[in-house]
Parts: structure tokens; sequence; C-alpha cells
């Protein structure tokens, strides 16, 4: 049972100082669970969970959705994904970790684990562990994974929307959906961050290639969830005296930037203005120059997004991360609206 679909998806983090809104959500990864042992890969998961959201507390909220299924999300971008290549390798260290994985489940009433090795075989920004075998090596935890929690429970995995560096025609064996992070394709102020479709105005990867390129390599759409950002990505190296913003701006930001001309509480360094790319279905902020200065979604772009889940028969949507939009959920609304054409995803 993976649970209700079409899949709205919030990845829920321990920096997240309110509850979620489940009346808007099918499922939640709550993160992070990390290795005790990132550098040999054992000694189990440890969860570190948000003060004032603790698991305890999301589990609980199946009381207002009762088809609401929770997740453990183990992993995530460099640093944090540190460990897996090291237990992968290892027989003893494989069945420590899938032991630790089902004693937690069941500690905390879940619903299953989402496994963001980010990535095997490839050291992301040279902080985590890899091998040239991770890719055989991760079958293997899969495999093992699922003969420990049985099938009852959900695995999935968050996948780079490159679909490279895992062997799919095996893993789907063992996963029941692909979390496809179908961001992070591009930057200001070369790129977009989330592209539907490839535009003239950048050349990087879009949706629909990371979309063929899971379907090539063995995972059909209808076990696809789509990736939504709910940030949006600046330049990540500006020149001196030229920096806006950070790298990263979450969404919740962007209303002072346009109706204020405020970034945290201080006025922009320099002005900005909207524009909407029409082939690749995202907005970008110019600068007075025409240069993109920022590359995000906002409600237009991810009602955009979930009309293509829908037409395309991919699963459903997911998003990183629950924080990063505003109190009254414009963009998780906007989300449910398009795939679910109402309010709510309460049946």
């Amino acid at each position: 049972d993976i649970g209700q679909t079409p899949i709205i998806l919030a990845y829920f983090t321990e920096y997240t100082e309110t509850l979620p809104e489940v009346k808007l959500l099918t499922h939640i990864n709550y993160a992070h669970g990390r290795f005790k042992n990132p550098k040999t890969g054992d000694g189990g998961i440890v969860i570190t969970e948000s003060k004032q959201a603790p698991l305890s507390k999301v589990v609980a909220l199946k009381s207002v959705n009762p088809k609401l299924k929770v997740m453990l999300m183990i992993g995530g971008w460099g640093g944090h994904a540190d460990g897996f290549s090291e237990m992968a390798k290892s027989d003893a260290k494989r069945t420590e970790f899938c032991q630790s994985v089902k004693k937690l489940i069941d500690q905390h009433k879940l619903d299953g684990v989402d496994i963001d090795w980010e990535y095997p075989t490839v050291s992301a920004d040279n902080e985590t562990g890899c091998d040239p075998m991770d890719t055989q090596n991760f079958n293997l935890v899969l495999r093992e994974l699922r003969e420990t929690l049985g099938t009852s429970k959900i695995i999935s995995f968050a996948s780079s929307s490159s679909g490279k560096y895992v062997d799919w025609k095996t893993a789907i064996k063992y996963i029941d959906y692909v979390n496809v992070m179908t961001y992070d394709m591009g930057a200001a102020p070369n790129g977009h961050n989330s592209p539907l479709h490839k535009s003239s105005r950048f050349t990087h990867r879009s949706w629909d290639e990371a979309v063929d390129a899971h379907v090539k390599a063995g995972v059909p759409k209808n076990r696809q969830v789509m990736g939504v950002p709910f940030y949006g990505k600046a330049e990540k190296n500006p020149a001196a005296g030229t920096k806006i913003f950070e790298y990263s701006v979450k969404y919740y930001e962007i209303p002072d930037i346009l109706e204020k001309g405020q970034y945290k509480g201080k006025a922009l360094a320099r002005p900005v203005t909207r524009q909407w790319d029409a082939t690749a279905m995202v907005p970008f902020l110019v600068d007075a120059t025409g240069k993109n200065v920022l590359s995000y979604d906002d409600p237009e772009s991810v009602a955009a997004k979930g009309a293509y889940v829908v037409a395309n028969g991919h699963l459903g949507a997911m998003f990183w991360e629950y924080r990063g939009d505003t109190g009254d959920h414009a963009l998780l609304g906007s989300l449910v609206k398009s795939i679910y054409g109402k309010e709510t995803v309460l049946q």
C-alpha cells in the first residue's frame, strides 16, 4: 500500500518550526536520518528531529488525514549522504543498516523509508565517500532492505534528474516509486532551476529530459514522483560587488523582493523585475541590464508542473522543502489545486 495517489509529498526537515498542513499532503518524508558513524557506515541510523515538530507529532497528524503516509528520509546532499558507500560494500554493515531502519520504522510507527544517497559512485562536493562498485552494492542493499521490511512498507529513492548512478532495471524491483529531483538543473545567470521544457534561452536539462532519462533507464512514468523546488537559485559565485541574493532563496522571501524591494530586511542592491519564460514555463528575476539574477518557481509555474504531472501520467509530485513556502501555502496550494482540482487532498 503506497498510499493515496496522486502523491503530493513534502520533504519535512528538522529545521521546520511548524507542523505540516496535512490536508494538503498525502505523503511526508521526515528528514533527516543519517548514519551514526558516517565515515565507516556502521552503528545504525539516528534521526535529527525538529523541536517544534518532532516526528511523533507529525505521525499523530494521521488523526486529521487518516490516509497520510510518513516515511523516514535518510541521507542528503554532500556529507549528509556519507556512510552509504562504506555500508553498502559490507555484508555485516548492510544487515545492520537494514535492521536499524526496521527498528526506527517500528519504533516511530512509520510507513517506510526514503533513501537519499547522492550519489552512488560519485563524491558529491568531494564530501561523500564513494566506490566504483556502489551501484552494484546498492542493489544488494535494496534487496536486503525489502526482505527485512517486507512488502507492507514503502521504499523510495531520491534520484538525480539525470537518471544516472542506479541500475534501475534491478533497483525498481525493490523500490515502490522514485522521487525524481527535477531541480538544481540550472541556476542564474545561465540557467533555470527547474524548467519544464528546454527553451532557447538556456541549454541545460529540463523535466522532459529527466523523465525520458528515467523511462529509458527502466523507471516508468507511473512510478515517477516529480520534484518541485520551493526555492530559487541565484549566481553561486558572483563577481565582487555584484551580489544581490544568496545562492539559494526560499520562496517565502520572494513577496518582499517583488513587492517591497527588500531581501532579508534590507533594500535590494539593485532593482529587479519578474520575467516569464513561456517555453520553460518558469519565472525568473532580471536586473536593469536584463541579466537573470534569480531562477525560481511561483504559483503559476507550480500549477504548470502539476498539470504536467496529471497530463503525463506520473505518480505524483514531491517538493523540497516544506519550510520554503509562504505561511498561507501559496506554492503547495497551487500544486494541490492543479493536481486534485480542489483545495485539499482529503477525499
